[in-house]
């Protein structure tokens, strides 16, 4: 079993989650500022060098979006990335803009806003490409949030899809629950310095218990380089833990129980790890 996970120390942050892992490919869901701590800071998670970005700055409001060529190269996914990025520079810019006027005009300081999302290859073969964005966005509030963005591009369909496209979520609960659960539980005890307690006065319930496999960022992705090797959970702050220990990500191998979950379009893309 491994479990890896990125972003274990984030610093206060505010709250935007992109997800593409179900329903409509590349959703995205807002949620409330709720603590304050610190204003929103760069991950330290490396970035990686991507050949196409699209930047802008002013001021205190900055945007920064990129994809590597394996994307670039495919017209239509090249087309979608261009457009999505451009539609997520307008929104930052102008609602910095905004709020910058409003914070000038009532007399209070101007915090800044900044979106920062880079693209990574976390599958390229033959039939699929998959690819995982990381970032982070600050609107001005009390902190901001890190983003987790999940795509699938189907090249022979030449459209991107869902993560249900390919594999039945409730099938796959129940093939990789106890994996899930004691991997979890293992990265939460790294993390903490201390085993995980369920019922324990001194751990929180809600940061002890197993979380909703079914409702996570899900993506198939390969580490071997031949076919869909490995399934990916992504589990953003206050899921799995208090803020500070930030995002979890999972990686569990594809075994037999991982199979019957794959439908059957795509059952040739995938193989036991």
């Amino acid at each position: 079993m491994r479990s890896i996970s990125l972003f274990a120390s984030w610093p206060a942050l505010a709250v935007l989650v992109l997800a593409g892992c179900g329903g409509e490919p590349s959703s995205q869901t807002n949620a409330s500022n709720t603590a304050a701590t610190n204003l929103a800071q760069p991950p330290t998670a490396a970035k990686p060098v991507n050949d196409v970005a699209i930047s802008e700055k002013a001021g205190e409001i900055a945007f920064e979006y990129s994809w590597p060529q394996a994307a670039a190269g495919i017209a239509e996914l090249d087309g979608w990335l261009r457009g999505n990025g451009e539609r997520l520079r307008k929104e930052t810019m102008d609602g910095g803009r905004r709020d910058q006027a409003e914070a000038e005009k009532a007399g209070y300081p101007f915090r800044g806003h900044t979106y920062e999302e880079h693209w990574g290859v976390a599958a390229n073969l033959p039939a699929l490409l998959v690819m995982q964005s990381e970032g982070y966005v600050y609107t001005g509030g009390a902190h901001g949030m890190p983003i987790v963005t999940t795509l699938i591009w189907d090249r022979e369909a030449k459209k991107r899809l869902a993560t249900d496209a390919l594999l039945d979520r409730a099938v796959l609960d129940r093939g990789l629950k106890d994996r899930f659960c004691a991997a979890l539980d293992a990265e939460r005890a790294k993390r903490r310095g201390e085993p995980v307690k369920a019922g324990a006065r001194d751990q929180l319930d809600e940061f002890t218990r197993c979380v909703d496999l079914a409702k996570q960022t899900i993506l198939p992705v390969s580490l071997k380089g031949q076919a869909l090797d490995t399934i990916r959970v992504v589990i953003m702050p206050y899921e799995a833990g208090p803020y500070a220990e930030g995002i979890y990500q999972l990686d569990l191998p594809v075994d037999a129980a991982v199979l019957q979950a794959v439908k059957p379009a795509y059952k040739s893309a995938f193989v036991q790890a």
